[in-house]
């Protein structure tokens, strides 16, 4: 059985009353009031917290004409692929193949044709290899491309967690898939010369346009983000939130213990006003 929490008297089954046999305290209401404190000050430093928390994450997602613009532009690198980089044919006596550098090409490559790449790379050797090795570096720029217009959209909502942080990072991501657009469309200038080179009906390649929109792309997310990294985002706080928030990391760490802070834990205009409304009404009550 439990122990009485004021004069440590073992409890028994027959001690059913809701007062101590022993010193008489009522065991249901004991320690009630610093129970309500407790909770209370939790309250008002966890409720502190995640309003700043929550404004952070407004503020890094449209709390600036930046933000706002990094909101309008981030899926654009992945909507530029709609738009192919380039396409490579074959037609053998044995069966045709057709490859498309883009966001398309890539879903049919995968789902609907999954021989399609090793029947790619298998075309790396003979008279039209030179084709073929080029296009194979032109899917690789693409796919290198698709997979960073993919982490900067991710990056970007997840600006949250740190606005300056994860700027930085689309940043870095964003001149990733510049590049990448950049060796794709060199690349398919080289294929679509290797296929005017080689001359041959059954085996060409053309040059697409979709590298430089994705590079565009790019170039928008890379300066919006940029931007947001340098310049970052004007947050207007509740007075006493930060410090509230402050307060919780470290009860949280076990720093410091609710016990020893005063109620309420941070003193505002808002804390004062309301208690002074309150001996208000309890004066008023008295008289």
């Amino acid at each position: 059985m439990a122990n009485c929490p004021n004069c440590d008297r073992k409890l028994r089954f027959t001690d059913w009353k809701p007062n101590c046999p022993g010193c008489g305290v009522n065991l249901m209401f004991f320690g009630f009031e610093e129970r309500f404190y407790e909770d209370a000050k939790r309250s008002e430093l966890s409720m502190g917290s995640m309003r700043v928390g929550s404004k952070r994450s407004k503020a890094g997602l449209a709390g600036s004409f930046w933000a706002k613009a990094r909101l309008i532009v981030m899926a654009l690198p992945i909507a530029s692929f709609l738009l192919p980089w380039g396409t490579l044919s074959a037609r053998l006596p044995f069966g045709a193949q057709s490859w498309e550098a883009g966001i398309m090409g890539f879903m049919g490559l995968f789902m609907d044709n999954p021989d399609g790449l090793p029947f790619l790379m298998s075309m790396s050797n003979g008279e039209w290899s030179a084709l073929f090795q080029r296009g194979v570096l032109l899917f690789g720029a693409a796919a290198l491309a698709v997979v960073m217009s993919v982490l900067v959209l991710l990056v970007s909502f997840m600006s949250f967690i740190s606005l300056k942080r994860m700027s930085v990072i689309a940043t870095a991501l964003s001149g990733l898939g510049a590049l990448a657009c950049v060796g794709g469309f060199a690349a398919g200038i080289l294929v679509q010369n290797a296929s005017a080179a080689l001359a041959n009906p059954n085996f060409t390649g053309a040059l697409g346009y979709g590298a430089l929109l994705g590079l565009a792309a790019f170039a928008c997310t890379l300066t919006a983000n940029l931007m947001l990294a340098v310049k970052g985002v004007d947050v207007e706080f509740a007075e006493g939130d930060v410090e509230r928030r402050e307060i919780w990391q470290k009860v949280k760490k076990g720093e410091i213990q609710l016990a020893d802070l005063p109620y309420p834990v941070v003193d505002t205009a808002e804390t004062r006003e309301r208690e002074a409304l309150i001996e208000k009404e309890l004066g008023g009550e008295t008289a």
